[in-house]
């Protein structure tokens, strides 16, 4: 996938990526500003006297709330170069990317017509018997009464869950970390795709503190310089290939077996469980629901 998103970049771009990204990748810095809980991140326009776009910037802040606050520390987890664009993502680079899901609303079930209920509506339009409406009238109504407390079962269930899952993805924007795009009006200067001239373009807005004397808590996966076009080596350490949705037994796979360090279960009956992994010099804390990876952490001891 590597290779894929930097084939169609000029040489000096794909050159810069992996210099940046090993420059920068792993590391820790401090957050200047808040940062909205989104993918859309922070756009600076690098070319302008005041880079911020201060409109936008308020707006993705009062509409998603701040995923990392002023003083924060946070990890760059990925860089990305495009023709115009410089992606720095941080922790995680924002909630909101085509794999969360983002929706807020559940729709509750439409409970249609019993074909018993289809059957006596048709039964009353056909007699003239007026007894006989009358009863299949009385059936009618109670079929139908019956339909409509289950329908606003089903919404008031659909309400509720709607409310949870609006927290839930409230939560996951806090989580998701965010990102700055460095833009151009056209391509990026060569001169730019240096992590002296990145960090000097996010001077004011990242404390990059002393980047240099740190050991990187991810390693940048590295391109096989033999074959720039080739999938992306495999990187050094398992917790790179770390992901969201991945199954218990994976992690296992990749680090050895945990340590529980806390188990519990909700009304709806979903298990939530907190292990602990301790792979090299570094301490994972992964959390599944039923299971599944939904979140994790990853520090360095």
């Amino acid at each position: 996938m590597f290779a894929i998103a930097t084939a169609s970049l000029p040489c000096h771009a794909q050159g810069g990526q992996s210099a940046l990204q090993s420059a920068f990748v792993g590391r820790q810095v401090r957050v200047e500003i808040d940062m909205p809980g989104t993918q859309q991140g922070v756009d600076l326009r690098v070319e302008h006297d005041d880079p911020m776009d201060w409109r936008n910037y308020s707006s993705r802040l009062k509409q998603f709330g701040p995923a990392l606050r002023s003083g924060d520390r946070a990890t760059i987890t990925t860089l990305v170069v495009k023709k115009n664009l410089i992606e720095f993502q941080l922790d995680g680079g924002g909630f909101g990317t085509f794999w969360d899901d983002t929706r807020t609303t559940i729709n509750p079930y439409q409970i249609e017509k019993s074909s018993y209920e289809r059957q006596l509506e048709n039964d009353i339009r056909n007699t003239s018997d007026p007894q006989k409406k009358r009863d299949l009238q009385r059936e009618l109504d109670r079929v139908r009464q019956r339909r409509e407390r289950e329908q606003r079962a089903d919404d008031r269930a659909a309400q509720i869950a709607s409310q949870l899952k609006a927290q839930e993805v409230s939560d996951k924007r806090m989580r998701g970390g965010s990102r700055f795009n460095l833009r151009w009006a056209g391509s990026i200067p060569q001169e730019q795709l240096t992590p002296e001239a990145v960090m000097k373009l996010l001077d004011g807005y990242i404390n990059f503190g002393d980047l240099a004397g740190q050991k990187p808590i991810l390693e940048p996966v590295a391109q096989n310089p033999a074959a720039p076009n080739a999938p992306a080596s495999a990187p050094n350490s398992p917790i790179t290939q770390l992901k969201r949705g991945m199954q218990i037994g994976e992690i296992s796979q990749l680090l050895g077996l945990g340590r529980m360090l806390s188990e519990s279960t909700s009304e709806e009956g979903l298990k939530t469980q907190i292990f602990e992994y301790l792979p090299n010099d570094y301490r994972v804390e992964m959390t599944y629901v039923d299971g599944v990876v939904v979140r994790y952490s990853i520090t360095s001891r």
